[in-house]
């Protein structure tokens, strides 16, 4: 629908600039140019001039309709896509420092603290001169 009306706009508004330079001016505009002259015996005396602005003023209605519908449709895209729900929230990233539930050792398996720490000094008694 969208293509549609902005091919519309486009073609009234090129439809628009042609009927604009078609009516005549002071000097004649590019009415006498074209063969404007003879449009006026056709019309008779004021024909042409009353028949171009119905036109230019037909074509300016239907581009300003155009105009609006193709302003509405862009803003019910853009409300639409700022209405959307955002996107789920990235997962936090797992602690390093938390060890899985298979490696943790209860209390009642694990060393002393003392026994531990007993190989800690014979190295640092061995180490010294």
């Amino acid at each position: 629908m969208d293509i549609f009306l902005s091919f519309l706009h486009v073609a009234l508004c090129l439809f628009m600039i042609l009927v604009i330079l078609l009516q005549p001016g002071r000097e004649g505009g590019m009415g006498g140019a074209f063969g404007g002259g003879a449009a006026t015996s056709a019309f008779g005396g004021q024909g042409a001039t009353t028949f171009l602005s119905k036109v230019t003023a037909g074509c300016a209605v239907a581009f300003f309709i155009t105009s609006l519908l193709l302003s509405f449709i862009g803003y019910q895209r853009s409300v639409v896509a700022s209405h959307k729900a955002p996107p789920p929230a990235a997962t936090a990233p797992v602690d390093v420092l938390v060890a899985p539930p298979e490696t943790i050792v209860p209390m009642e398996e694990a060393e002393p603290a003392e026994a531990a720490e007993a190989p800690a000094e014979e190295a640092r008694a061995e180490a010294s001169p």
